[in-house]
């Protein structure tokens, strides 16, 4: 269970990433792929997905002592509110999972649908960073999930190594990449600016709502959430935005000397 985002998406971006990977941004399109860029991009992405997992496939679960040691004393004020005993968030799992079909939506627009290997190269690039973020986040954090702390929730849930992976809300998280990775390359493309409005009304409050029924199922804090959300959308806003014709066509990795002493840099240029 504790696998089950990477498990979902993981052969869809490997796709994406191998039909997409020899495409040449055509002449209309607001996006390029740079041979190197690209390989920064997925080799960060692919490195902290890698990470991630073997990370949290080594957490161990917390022990019946540890349980009984917790004091909803140690948590803040503001995220005490949240705890809830343990309920089956399927609302919020559905809404997840049907926020990974809405970059399709790119399969309907012409234009877009004419770059859609561009598109889905990103698109992997998005899901690789923010997936390997979270898990890695997750392990080494290790915050308590909320329901853990309520009397009503079964033991068996509680002795899970998922009930110690409550910070950051993956589902939060993902569904807001996805949502605001969707809004900015619609951005790029329209031209009406009421259509524009309505894409990103909906990106700000899709991810919002499963960040609510997240909290209120007593799987994660408000604080858990409210990160999440941030994170995603920054990276399904800004990997796009990398992206962009004339922004800058190299992100290169180059050795330099500093006061005759052998250093490494790295050079950004977008």
């Amino acid at each position: 269970m504790r696998l089950r985002i990477f498990d979902t998406t993981r052969l869809i971006i490997l796709v994406c990433l191998l039909v997409g990977m020899g495409e040449k941004s055509l002449a209309q399109s607001p996006y390029d792929l740079g041979k190197n860029r690209e390989w920064i991009f997925l080799g960060a992405g692919g490195t902290l997905s890698v990470a991630a997992l073997i990370l949290m496939e080594n957490v161990d679960p917390l022990t019946i002592e540890e349980i009984n040691r917790l004091d909803t004393g140690d948590i803040n004020s503001f995220d005490r509110k949240a705890i809830e005993p343990f309920r089956e968030a399927r609302v919020g799992d559905g809404l997840l999972y049907a926020s990974y079909v809405l970059p399709l939506t790119f399969l309907v627009h012409p234009d877009t649908k004419s770059d859609w290997r561009i598109l889905g190269v990103m698109w992997g690039e998005v899901m690789l960073i923010n997936l390997g973020l979270n898990g890695i986040v997750k392990s080494l954090a290790l915050r308590t999930r909320p329901y853990v702390y309520d009397h009503e929730t079964p033991l068996e849930k509680k002795t899970k190594a998922e009930a110690r992976m409550s910070f950051y809300s993956g589902h939060t998280s993902a569904a807001a990449a996805n949502c605001f990775f969707v809004a900015t390359v619609f951005n790029d493309y329209m031209t009406n600016n009421k259509a524009k409005a309505l894409v990103w009304a909906g990106a700000a409050i899709y991810p919002a709502l499963i960040g609510y029924l997240r909290r209120d199922s007593g799987h994660h804090f408000r604080t858990d959430v409210y990160t999440g959300y941030c994170i995603g959308a920054l990276v399904g806003y800004f990997v796009p935005r990398l992206h962009r014709n004339g922004t800058g066509r190299e992100l290169s990795l180059y050795a330099t000397s500093i006061l005759g002493a052998a250093g490494v840099g790295f050079h950004f240029s977008f």
